[in-house]
C-alpha cells in the first residue's frame, strides 16, 4: 500500500484499502483519481487519494466525500468506503459509471429540440435535489456528467463534485482555473447560491441546441458585461419557450436567472409537450377457424337432439 518512489501516484496493481489499483484516470488539484477493482467483491470503483502533506488537498478530499454520501440521488454517484493511507493521507472509493459522457455527446453536433428537453430536465433534476440538500455544484461541465441509460433508474449521472460547497460554506472564494461553463460570480469571486449552477446549465443548454458555447465571441454591452447572441438566432427552429429559458439562465446577475426548481418544473413541461406520441397499437385481427360452422341466414337455428330423440333412435 505504497506509492512509487518519488511520487505521489499509485502504480498499477497497488493496493489502497481493499482496492487494487489498475490505472491512473486523473490527476486533479487536489487528488490523483484511479480505476481499481475490490480484492473480494467483484466490483470496480474510482478511488480518489489525496496528495501527500496537503492539508487543504485533505480538506477538500473529506468534504467531497461528505457530500456525496449526503446525496442519496440516482443521478449522483455513491460513496462506497472510505480510509486513511500510512501517511495520513485519505482516500475514498465511489461508484464506477459506464457510459459516454455528455461532452461526447455534444462533439457530434447539437441535438434535436426534444432530446435537448429530456437532457436539461435531467440534469436539473439532480440539481433541483442537491440545492434542495444545501450543496452547490460550482463546477458543472458536460465532461462531469455521463449518460448511463435507464439501467441505474436514471438517464444519467454527475461523477465530480470536488468543487461543490455548502451553503454554510459559500464564502466568497474565485476559481482556481476559470471555466467556460463558470458563472460570473465564481469568477470574481464573489458569494454564491444555487444560482451559480444554473449559469452552467444555460451553457450546457446553449451548446446543446447551438453546437456553439454561448461567449466564444466575446462581445460587451454599454456596462462592460459580456452579451451572447440570442439562442433563437442561433436554433431557429427550438420553440420560444426554450429559448427564452436559456437566455434566462445565461443572464449575467444571478438575480435574473430562475432557481432550479422553477428551471426542473419548466424543462419537465416543454421535454413532455416535445416528446414524439407513443405509436398507436396494432390491431390484431382474428381470422374464424374454418371448422366453426356457419348459422342459417334466417330462420330458427336447427333443432338439437335430445334425451327423447335418442330413446326413440334406439327403439
Amino acid at each position: 500500500m505504497t506509492r512509487t518512489p518519488t511520487s505521489d501516484r499509485f502504480a498499477p496493481g497497488a493496493r489502497i484499502g481493499d482496492y487494487q489499483v489498475e490505472r491512473e484516470v486523473a490527476y486533479e488539484e487536489a487528488s490523483v483519481v484511479y480505476l481499481a477493482t475490490h480484492v473480494v467483491l467483484p466490483r470496480k470503483a474510482y478511488v480518489k487519494v489525496t496528495h501527500p502533506a496537503s492539508r487543504s488537498a485533505a480538506v477538500q478530499l473529506l468534504r467531497e466525500a461528505c457530500i456525496l454520501e449526503a446525496l442519496d440521488h440516482p443521478g449522483v454517484v455513491r460513496v462506497y468506503e472510505s480510509g486513511l493511507l500510512p501517511d495520513r493521507s485519505p482516500w475514498f472509493a465511489h461508484e464506477w459509471i459506464e457510459g459516454a459522457t455528455v461532452a461526447d455527446v455534444l462533439a457530434g453536433g447539437p441535438l434535436d429540440p426534444p432530446q435537448a428537453a429530456a437532457l436539461l430536465r435531467d440534469i436539473a433534476d439532480v440539481l433541483e435535489y442537491a440545492h434542495r440538500k444545501g450543496v452547490v455544484h460550482c463546477g458543472l461541465r458536460p465532461d462531469r456528467i455521463i449518460i448511463t441509460g435507464r439501467s441505474r433508474g436514471f438517464p444519467l449521472c454527475v461523477v465530480n463534485w470536488n468543487d461543490a460547497r455548502t451553503h454554510d460554506a459559500t464564502a466568497p472564494t474565485a476559481l482556481p482555473q476559470p471555466s467556460d461553463y463558470a458563472a460570473p460570480e465564481l469568477e470574481s469571486g464573489d458569494v454564491i447560491d444555487d444560482r451559480a449552477d444554473m449559469f452552467a446549465l444555460g451553457v450546457i443548454a446553449y451548446q446543446a441546441l447551438t453546437g456553439q458555447l454561448p461567449f466564444e465571441t466575446l462581445a460587451r454591452t454599454a456596462d462592460g458585461s459580456f452579451q451572447h447572441v440570442p439562442t433563437e438566432v442561433r436554433c431557429p427552429d427550438a420553440p420560444p419557450e426554450l429559448t427564452g429559458l436559456v437566455d434566462s439562465l445565461l443572464a449575467p446577475d444571478h438575480w435574473d436567472r430562475p432557481s432550479s426548481s422553477e428551471a426542473r418544473a419548466e424543462l419537465g413541461q416543454l421535454a413532455d409537450d416535445l416528446a414524439p406520441p407513443p405509436p398507436r397499437p396494432s390491431v390484431v385481427r382474428i381470422r374464424k377457424p374454418k371448422w366453426t360452422p356457419n348459422p342459417p341466414l334466417d330462420g330458427p337455428p336447427p333443432p338439437s337432439a335430445g334425451p327423447a330423440d335418442e330413446t326413440e333412435k334406439s327403439s
